[in-house]
């Protein structure tokens, strides 16, 4: 009887170990929160590599258009507290930047870096 518990709760640790693992690392997964404070970190036309920085993990591409000259691509990160993060990056620049907040608000950057409601 013993030999089947102690069984049961070694697969049972090592399946939540591993949905960590499997979760932990994927791209557009954080947990930064994305929120007022974060935006004031951003400035217009930051490379995209500097933002990867600062969040810690690539986003996950959920946008191309290879059409256009240079091409555009359009970046997703979830992060804690439920809120998000999209961009759109232009020749490894960020060009356009929105973000979901904890408390659903909607807040932007604006060209001039300020930020917009």
């Amino acid at each position: 009887m013993i030999k089947k518990i102690t069984i049961f709760a070694l697969l049972a640790m090592f399946s939540c170990v591993s949905m960590v693992a499997i979760s932990a690392g994927q791209p557009g997964t954080t947990d930064t929160v994305f929120n007022r404070k974060f935006v004031q970190k951003l400035k217009p036309m930051m490379p995209y590599d500097q933002l990867v920085k600062i969040i810690g993990i690539e986003g996950a591409k959920v946008g191309e258009d290879k059409r256009s000259s240079p091409p555009k691509a359009l970046y997703h990160w979830s992060g804690d507290r439920k809120s998000a993060l999209d961009i759109k990056v232009v020749a490894g620049k960020v060009v356009d930047v929105t973000v979901t907040t904890p408390k659903k608000q909607k807040l932007s950057l604006g060209k001039n870096g300020e930020l917009v409601e």
